[in-house]
């Protein structure tokens, strides 16, 4: 066998890489791929420092670079332990290792050299990857749940990773196990959080246990697509990455304002400027400034009470409706009412609203009201007592969407169901001007703005933090009675945007993005 090292090997071997940049270079060599200038930063700061707390918004790449991370160390240092769990294991299998096993199967890694032994990802009992006759060569991901378990891990080189720490599953107890795994400077501990709500959390407190980390905070702001597109960086689209685009449509969605330019959006977004507002949306704080929301920030709800009383016109005939774009229908059930609205231009138009449950006499209504604009889209109760009409309905008009309040929303990758989507979606037909005259329904949406809530969840199957807002039943408990108004207003709404979720095998289709 000749002795003479191709190369490629000789090239790309662990020991070449030294130096602030060695992970980031070595990660770009070894798995095809190009990191951004933020990521790149983040690998030069762990290379540099023990400990690294690594807090930001979403959408500049955060979780991919701490993959690549991940994996550079392990091959860069022998023999190396890295141990890596997180605050929502479920998410932590679908994401941060779904892209170490589609990187590590397109290293070199992989096959076995008389250079490196072979390497193999695995799945069971929990996600690892085995190298070839070398069993203190470890890469293990584990749970969080029991933090004794985390702890007896040695070596000469160590990475250990926290992500998601800001959740409930990690605890100071945990950050400890993990931080005990840390014993020379050879070793290296990364903690990634989002900004929490309030400082009731571990990493906010995790000095308490002896672990003080550096922080690097980043905001979508910084994200490499968003830079290239104003003309702050050179550089080819990220895929993976968010763009201005979504950052203009999620300040104008979650504020409730126009988009006022990337310069005057990042001055109100940063704390210590003179624009620094306290007053925008608390999921905007988090999720795209990247901070902690301040004393004062909007509460996460779909609506306000500003925007329904804004909307409510007090005579039916100054409404500038126009043609029908999209119908809501809620089937009376007992004691409730059976309403058919519709979305026209700007305006919601109530064209049938009567008690009882004589649904044969209801129906006929509807249906001469519809016949005189059979075309748009029509979204109906398909639970219980609507469900006979609703597919009666769809034999007389081309576009019936049966509404189910838990489905999966159409936008799955923000909310949770279609109710919460519905809502959020009515909030933002508010904010563009939409008007109304119904007494009712200014009532049932009064009650809704004060009451209904959202709140953040992790949905295992979509591997998605999603949106998910407070069921009707906390406005039904106000009103004394269903909220059929409100109900036929969503669908209404949902109707006249096409929001209507594609099924394929009974199952959206929806994909997960890198974070």
């Amino acid at each position: 066998m000749s002795t003479t090292t191709p190369d490629y090997v000789r090239e790309h071997l662990p020991e070449n890489y030294t130096g602030p940049e060695k992970y980031w270079r070595a990660a770009e060599d070894w798995f095809g791929i190009t990191l951004s200038p933020e990521q790149r930063e983040i690998l030069e700061h762990v290379a540099e420092h023990q400990y690294t707390h690594l807090e930001g918004g979403n959408g500049f790449g955060k979780t991919f670079g701490i993959v690549a991370l991940s994996l550079t160390f392990n091959r860069r240092h022998y023999p190396s332990s890295v141990v890596v769990t997180s605050g929502t294991y479920g998410k932590l299998k679908r994401t941060f290792c779904a892209d170490a096993e589609e990187l590590h199967e397109s290293s070199p890694f992989n096959e076995q050299t008389p250079y490196w032994p072979a390497a193999t990802w695995k799945w069971s009992p929990n996600p690892h990857i085995d190298v070839d006759g070398e069993p203190t060569w470890q890469f293990e991901v584990i749970s969080p749940e029991d933090p004794g378990e985390l702890e007896g891990v040695h070596n000469d080189h160590v990475l250990v990773i926290v992500d998601e720490a800001d959740k409930k599953d990690v605890d100071l107890d945990t950050l400890d196990s993990m931080d005990s795994l840390i014993s020379d400077d050879n070793d290296r501990m990364v903690v990634i959080s989002n900004p929490p709500e309030d400082e009731t959390n571990a990493v906010a407190n995790m000095g308490e246990v002896g672990i003080e980390a550096e922080k690097l905070q980043y905001s979508t702001f910084d994200s490499h697509n968003v830079q290239t597109e104003v003309g702050r960086r050179d550089g080819e689209w990220i895929a993976g990455l968010t763009g201005l685009n979504k950052l203009k449509k999620k300040w104008e969605a979650l504020n409730g304002e126009s988009w006022p330019g990337y310069d005057e959006a990042r001055a109100m977004s940063t704390r210590g400027t003179e624009s620094f507002r306290k007053d925008l949306s608390s999921r905007w704080y988090r999720r795209f400034a990247g901070i902690m929301p301040p004393a004062g920030a909007a509460q996460n709800r779909p609506f306000d009470l500003d925007l329904v009383k804004a909307g409510y016109v007090e005579n039916e005939r100054d409404l500038d409706a126009g043609a029908r774009r999209g119908t809501g229908i809620d089937v009376a059930r007992s004691g409730d009412r059976t309403v058919q609205i519709d979305e026209r231009g700007g305006c919601l138009t109530v064209e049938y609203s009567e008690p009882g449950t004589d649904h044969t006499v209801q129906f006929n209504r509807i249906w001469a009201n519809l016949d005189e604009e059979p075309d748009a889209q029509i979204s109906g109760d398909a639970v219980g007592e609507g469900s006979k009409g609703l597919d009666d309905t769809a034999k007389r008009y081309p576009d019936v969407d049966r509404f189910k309040a838990d489905a999966v929303a159409a936008q799955s990758d923000e909310y949770k169901n279609r109710w919460t989507e519905g809502l959020c979606e009515l909030g933002k037909w508010l904010e563009r001007g939409g008007e109304f005259a119904d007494t009712r329904l200014r009532n049932e949406l009064k009650i809704a703005a004060r009451e209904i809530t959202l709140s953040e969840r992790y949905i295992k199957s979509r591997g998605e933090q999603v949106y998910v807002a407070d069921s009707k039943d906390v406005v039904k408990e106000r009103l004394g009675h269903s909220p059929d108004h409100l109900d036929a207003a969503v669908m209404a709404i949902l109707a006249a945007e096409g929001l209507i979720p594609e099924e394929e095998d009974g199952k959206l289709d929806s994909l997960p993005w890198r974070s």
